[in-house]
């Protein structure tokens, strides 16, 4: 078994807190001197932490870090409990910037309760394997999707937005 200190030492960067106004994918990314797509990394990663205290977990590709994607991961705090959100920012064959970012959160009401109470302004668009519910917002850049846990009686919602610069 890993010790902490070994698994640290593993990793491109440890674990770290902030409640700051720039997100920690951002200061992890400029403090190691990646360039490319570092104005990208900085928007997104502030627009999903909308200064909230949170925790990343952050990769990139040590000896062509320039040229991949830089991948971090998110726990965001909010005031009834943490959200996950994966992150990926990085350069595409044209030499122009992408993002994708997905956050997840669970949510101790049923689906359908939830559309209503909180995602009543995003159109329905569809179904996957039947259970699970996608929504998407009025521009079509935003999906969330839906599936119920404990037997219909709570919710997982995933909000997925895929950006082309």
């Amino acid at each position: 078994m890993l010790t902490r200190a070994l698994l640290a030492s593993t990793l491109a960067i440890g674990p770290c807190i902030a409640m700051a106004n720039d997100s920690l994918p951002y200061k992890t990314a400029a403090e190691n001197g990646i360039k490319t797509c570092l104005t990208q990394i900085r928007d997104v990663g502030n627009f999903i932490v909308k200064g909230n205290a949170h925790a990343s977990h952050d990769f990139w590709n040590r000896d062509n870090a320039n040229d991949r994607m830089f991948s971090s991961f998110l726990v965001k705090s909010y005031s009834d409990g943490d959200s996950h959100i994966s992150v990926i920012v990085g350069p595409d064959k044209s030499g122009a910037c992408y993002a994708e970012y997905n956050e997840t959160s669970f949510w101790p009401k049923s689906c359908t309760v939830l559309r209503e109470e909180v995602f009543s302004g995003v159109k329905f668009s569809g179904a996957l394997k039947g259970t699970t519910t996608v929504l998407e917002n009025p521009e079509g850049s935003v999906n969330i999707y839906m599936p119920p846990q404990n037997g219909g009686n709570s919710c997982l919602t995933t909000k997925r937005e895929v950006i082309y610069y």
